[in-house]
């Protein structure tokens, strides 16, 4: 990098909420050090689980580690809405905002993350898709046909394992109830760091592109590879990778609905139906996930299929398929750190490691959607409308 002067268009509301999410962190981080709450980033009661590698440090060290990083991250955000800087003072600022990236947004949180996304898909996605989907595929003849066979299995598996019975809702329902009173306020806690962790590796990455002199909205001018003929092409088996990665865990949990599960015990899982039902709900959402995926490089990812109500034959917006891959990606490579440390144990197989590592391949999973997310949007973005640069 040179020492000349970089001018460019800081927008200040990221560098605002980032500096005050950081100060929130660092009046905790007091709080937690003087004991006046529960230290969230520790080992978990009651096991003592240590979930993410801010858990490996007292808790004491953790708690001042966060406040100092939580304090002084409030001049340094919004150090990010200066418009000139020189080439050498930006090294500095860009250092400190990837050491709060990685504190945040990799060592604090954990795979808790990934659990919560979990049950507010299940909860809240999968029945808003399936609702939306129908309105849509029962306006047209062919989807009708496909809906009623939908309906027909459904029927079957009532029948065949009682699958949608009363108690099983009723159970899942009591179970879930029962989450806030164990857990307390630990998840809001780690998925804010989260946040704050993803909000100064966004600040990061503005600065490098206005010390490097390229545009802060769209990174032009780029790289070759971000052409979208290049990027066509490595996107493809990006895309391929991203598809079969859910797949395994999906199919596993498919085969609760059969006698003989794959893994568990018939019968224990007829006793907890509730188990069962929330199961079977993140075995489709992993399903659905590689079927979503595929729309990254298929025409129905750049034009709203028939089934859609309201958007068929509309093009796609880019934010519509960039936003949710980009969340997905993120929330999968920040789990990744937790997931390896909790699941690898060194006295087991090495089978028994990997087969945890295929059936939930979050490092792997989380750059694969990331680097087709990321030439979907090479692909498909138009003109600049900040530098002009097609």
């Amino acid at each position: 990098m040179s020492d000349t002067i970089i001018r460019a268009t800081t927008k200040t509301r990221l560098p605002a909420m980032v500096a005050g999410l950081s100060l929130l962190y660092g009046i905790f981080g007091l709080l937690w050090l003087g004991d006046g709450f529960g230290y969230p980033f520790g080992p978990v009661p009651p096991d003592g689980d240590r979930l993410s590698p801010l858990a490996f440090l007292p808790d004491h060290a953790g708690a001042g580690l966060i406040a100092v990083l939580g304090f002084l991250g409030v001049p340094a955000a919004l150090a990010h809405t200066r418009t000139e800087w020189t080439a050498s003072a930006y090294r500095p600022l860009l250092a400190f905002s990837g050491l709060q990236a990685v504190v945040f947004g990799l060592l604090a949180p954990s795979i808790t993350v990934v659990i919560v996304a979990g049950y507010l898909l299940v909860l809240l996605g999968l029945p808003t898709a399936l609702g939306f989907v129908i309105a849509g595929a029962w306006r047209q003849r062919t989807t009708r046909i496909v809906l009623a066979g939908i309906a027909l299995l459904v029927v079957v598996l009532e029948l065949t394992t009682g699958l949608f019975d009363w108690d099983a809702f009723r159970e899942l329902g009591k179970g879930l109830a029962e989450v806030p009173g164990r857990v307390g306020t630990r998840p809001l806690f780690v998925v804010g760091a989260f946040l704050l962790g993803a909000g100064w590796a966004v600040l990061g990455v503005r600065g490098l592109r206005s010390a490097r002199g390229r545009c802060l909205r769209c990174g032009r001018p780029g790289a070759r590879w971000t052409r979208p003929e290049v990027a066509r092409r490595w996107g493809f088996w990006a895309t391929v990778v991203a598809v079969l990665c859910p797949l395994p865990y999906g199919l596993l949990r498919m085969t609760w609905l059969l006698p003989n599960p794959i893994g568990f015990d018939a019968a224990e899982l007829d006793a907890e139906p509730g188990i069962k039902l929330f199961g079977l709900g993140l075995g489709l959402i992993s399903l659905a996930a590689g079927v979503a995926t595929l729309g990254l490089i298929r025409p129905w990812g750049e034009i709203w299929p028939r089934w859609i109500p309201f958007l068929a034959g509309r093009p796609v917006p880019i934010k519509a398929a960039v936003v949710p891959g980009t969340i997905a990606a993120t929330l999968l490579v920040v789990s990744s750190v937790s997931l390896l440390q909790v699941s690898w144990q060194n006295q087991a197989s090495l089978w028994i490691n990997l087969r945890d590592l295929i059936l939930f391949p979050f490092p792997l999973w989380g750059t694969a959607v990331a680097l087709a997310t990321a030439a979907y949007y090479y692909r498909r973005r138009t003109i600049c409308t900040t530098c002009g640069l097609a």
